[in-house]
């Protein structure tokens, strides 16, 4: 090259490759899974009928069209929730050697993950969730429940009544007890309150003595009423155990 000639420019450097920014405006991008989240917070307080594409929306900020870049139709944001809300049903390994305290703290388990999202129970009367919004701990837990009852010495039959009926009590202890206490609305119209305010005046010419007399003791708090659920689902396990160790 010649002394006097201009040096060739330094080729440019390759434009760095945009990567999409964590936040927009102090809020994380839009994901699967934050809509999973919004859907499950909404549907928890409001149950799933609430969980609509335009309410969700509104709940993460975006547009009705940005959420269909991410899902194809409400039922896969229904099966999403149910499947997140599942996700978080995880119970500890359970011993039958130690049945007492491996069914307490399955019950503990299941009681905090339902008063998180009380009102997403109702998803089985509310919608229809695809075997994509069944999450493994939906069949893993309740297998975990009947290993559990039929080590402890309960037959088959039993130990599938156990566990059908623990699943209604803990349904209706959420919903009756937990949810109106946690909401603030606890003695309204729930387990706790014998004679809720005003029904009685409400109906004048009803002899009520026994409510009267109810209604006038301490109202059970939520704890107290979890624990005498407990203590009736031990007896009845301890009954059965008992009748199938009889003779004949």
């Amino acid at each position: 090259m010649p002394a006097d000639a201009d040096p060739e420019p330094a080729p440019a450097p390759a434009p760095a490759k945009r990567r999409r920014p964590a936040t927009r405006k102090g809020r994380p991008t839009l994901t699967r899974e934050l809509i999973a989240e919004a859907a499950l917070e909404i549907a928890g307080d409001e149950g799933f009928p609430a969980v609509t594409m335009r309410r969700l929306a509104e709940e993460l900020g975006v547009t009705v069209r940005a959420l269909y870049r991410y899902v194809d139709e409400r039922q896969e944001v229904v099966d999403l929730a149910a499947a997140l809300f599942l996700s978080r049903w995880e119970v500890p390994p359970l011993d039958p050697g130690r049945w007492r305290e491996g069914l307490r703290t399955y019950l503990e388990h299941q009681r905090a993950l339902y008063r998180r999202h009380p009102r997403a129970l109702l998803v089985s009367l509310d919608e229809r969730v695809s075997p994509a919004g069944v999450h493994p701990n939906r069949l893993r837990n309740p297998e975990a429940l009947l290993g559990l009852l039929r080590g402890a010495g309960l037959g088959a039959r039993d130990a599938l009544y156990v566990h059908s009926d623990l699943a209604t009590r803990m349904f209706a202890f959420t919903l009756l007890v937990d949810h109106p206490a946690d909401r603030g609305t606890a003695g309204d119209a729930d387990a706790t309150g014998a004679l809720p305010d005003g029904w009685a005046a409400a109906h004048p010419g009803l002899d009520l003595p026994r409510l009267t007399e109810a209604a006038g003791l301490p109202a059970p708090t939520p704890d107290e009423l979890f624990e005498e659920l407990a203590r009736s689902v031990l007896a009845d396990i301890t009954a059965r155990l008992e009748r199938a160790s009889e003779p004949g």
